[in-house]
């Protein structure tokens, strides 16, 4: 059991600050519930279902790489307020990490793809004009494209969808999790950096073109598997710092 305060003055010393990085979803506790937790769920997207597992698993606190969004204004329509409803009637408390989770340099879902890919950051990436959500890195080594496909359909538990125009041996990776698709105006700083493969969750119908034209492989993975990374190793560092907190990720499994 840690008191509430102390563990989320941890997370807050580890995570860091976002700044006014990510207006638009929560980075810290954005619903407080009882103040001892004795038990700790995690999972990748805030919803009801997700809240009841937790509640059956015993949980005081639920932290997620999505936390709610708020509605426009102060307008709270249905989906939100039966969310809300059920965090308070059970005093569960949700803590959400989004960008914070996807650029953190240690357990960021795309610091945790590179590494697990078997390749070292080397910068953090993020599209022109917008913060750094994931990183670039090399392998020591080339490494045949063929192999890191497979590694990457291991690492996603599906193949998902992949656009293999780039050479056949692979040096530099970019890998953002989650919607991390580049648009157009996104693309020379991908050739600029000699990136030979993109690696993230979601696609778009623009894309295969786009990597087709610059002769880079492209590869996504779906959203929840790509985040469901940086959460376990969330919940490895916590399990560490506080040995008398069970942590359990709840797994709600989405193939997009």
């Amino acid at each position: 059991m840690v008191a509430l305060d102390e563990l989320m003055a941890f997370l807050n010393d580890f995570m860091g600050d976002a700044g006014d990085k990510d207006p638009h979803m929560p980075n810290g506790l954005q619903v407080r519930g009882r103040s001892e937790v004795r038990r700790l769920a995690t999972g990748v997207s805030a919803s009801l279902r997700l809240f009841e597992m937790a509640v059956e698993r015993e949980a005081d606190a639920l932290l997620v790489h999505h936390g709610l969004s708020l509605p426009a204004g102060m307008l709270f329509d249905t989906i939100f307020t039966q969310r809300v409803r059920y965090l308070f009637e059970h005093d569960l408390s949700l803590i959400g990490y989004h960008f914070l989770l996807d650029s953190h340099p240690q357990v960021g879902h795309s610091v945790q793809i590179l590494r697990r890919l078997g390749v070292e950051p080397v910068e953090p990436y993020g599209p022109p004009g917008e913060p750094a959500w994931g990183w670039i890195g090399e392998f020591a080594a080339p490494v045949a494209l063929e192999k890191v496909c497979a590694d990457c359909a291991r690492l996603f538990g599906q193949e998902g969808v992949q656009y293999l125009f780039g050479p056949q041996e692979v040096r530099r990776v970019v890998a953002i999790s989650g919607k991390g698709a580049p648009y157009p105006a996104g693309m020379e700083l991908l050739v600029q950096k000699g990136v030979d493969l993109f690696i993230t969750g979601e696609v778009s119908e623009w894309v295969r073109e786009l990597f087709r034209e610059v002769g880079i492989s492209f590869i996504a993975g779906g959203h929840y598997n790509t985040e469901r990374i940086g959460i376990l190793a969330l919940g490895e560092v916590i399990a560490e710092r506080f040995p008398a907190l069970p942590v359990e990720f709840v797994d709600l499994p989405n193939p997009v």
